[in-house]
């Protein structure tokens, strides 16, 4: 019961975040939100900071449930990798104030949980597709799988960088399928482009 209860303060939390931003709100704010009274926000989380991470670590579970679920109706690498690239750009539509170069800079155990998560879970993940896309054909031949998978991880940092896309000018999801699918699309051979084809209509 008393993880119940303590998923449900993370979701409400992670709402807030995602409607205001990190940078906007103050603990005495965050307990409000949560029904809480200070001291209680406080004994729960120890501060907003832990609170974050907590949160990222939600999110984190969340979203590998989620691939799993995606992967398990999909039948093949090339529709399994972009089916996690319309996820990715599905998370960053529904968090337009997810202040990534805020948890960046005043967060940083919660922006380490991310960086941890791409390394441990996603960089193995985009190089196991790219590997069984290449042995069936759908990915060109030629490509280096584990270099690749870098290579769109590295995209990923840029596409949250905010001296390149100013947050408050930039529509972070644009700069993720501009950047993303193009790229992906040369990675395909033929019969990789037919396959994807309804994908790319859908993003």
């Amino acid at each position: 019961m008393e993880q119940v209860v303590l998923h449900q303060l993370l979701d409400k939390a992670n709402l807030l975040f995602r409607s205001v931003g990190l940078g906007l709100v103050h603990e005495e704010q965050i307990a409000a939100a949560l029904d809480l009274d200070l001291a209680a926000f406080r004994y729960q989380f120890g501060s907003k900071a832990e609170l974050i991470t907590q949160v990222v670590r939600r999110n984190i579970e969340r979203q590998r449930y989620e691939h799993d679920q995606l992967f398990g109706n999909l039948g093949t690498p090339v529709e399994c990798l972009l089916a996690l690239l319309h996820h990715s750009l599905h998370e960053l539509r529904r968090s337009p104030h997810y202040d990534y170069h805020v948890m960046r800079e005043q967060y940083p155990q919660a922006w380490d949980t991310i960086q941890q998560y791409l390394q441990q879970y996603s960089y193995p993940l985009l190089t196991r597709l790219l590997q069984e896309g290449i042995v069936e054909g759908q990915f060109r031949a030629d490509l280096d799988a584990p270099f690749i998978a870098r290579i769109m991880l590295a995209q990923f940092s840029l596409i949250v960088n905010e001296e390149v896309f100013p947050p408050d000018h930039t529509n972070l999801a644009d700069v993720y399928r501009n950047i993303f699918f193009y790229y992906v699309r040369g990675l395909c051979t033929e019969e990789g482009v037919r396959l994807a084809t309804t994908h790319f209509a859908r993003m």
